[in-house]
């Protein structure tokens, strides 16, 4: 193996769409009780918000085996699951030359399982004011993590 190859095997993979002709139909449904943003990964790895779901709402999409979806709490950035995953990709689809009709599959946008320390510092982060953190009798460990919980939402902001 070359250096070169090293260096290469050891580089995260980019998310993003792969090149697909099996077609999938599938509903997303929004579950919880938040405004979500749906999101596909396309070719180069860049998020395209696809559409903004309110609680209980749900949009049909036609996509293709290979394409990633993921979630994202409108108002708080906080990620969604479907499946339990945070990264949604069909695995499975319709292609014309399969003779039968296709069908739409139904999954469910749901909250993930949190650390309790993580749903803690979410719940914090929308009743306390930004600049009233410091003023918390909380451990410097966890005023640092929610200042950093800030900063990371306000970047996701300028962003989108």
């Amino acid at each position: 193996m070359t250096e070169e190859e090293s260096e290469s095997d050891q580089q995260p993979k980019r998310l993003k769409s792969k090149s697909s002709m099996v077609c999938s139909f599938l509903r997303f449904v929004n579950k919880t009780s938040y405004n979500v943003d749906i999101v596909w990964i396309n070719y180069e790895g860049h998020r395209a918000r696809y559409k903004t779901l309110r609680s209980n709402e749900f949009v049909d999409v036609n996509t293709y085996v290979g394409h990633p979806w993921i979630f994202i709490d409108s108002d708080t950035g906080n990620r969604m699951v479907v499946q339990m995953k945070e990264v949604f990709e069909p695995t499975e689809g319709w292609k014309p030359e399969d003779n039968v009709q296709p069908q739409r599959k139904i999954y469910n946008i749901t909250i993930p399982l949190y650390p309790l320390k993580e749903r803690c510092l979410q719940y914090l982060s929308q009743i306390v004011k930004q600049e009233n953190i410091e003023e918390l009798d909380l451990p410097r460990n966890i005023i640092t993590d929610l200042e950093d919980k800030f900063e990371t939402f306000s970047r996701r902001k300028r962003i989108s």
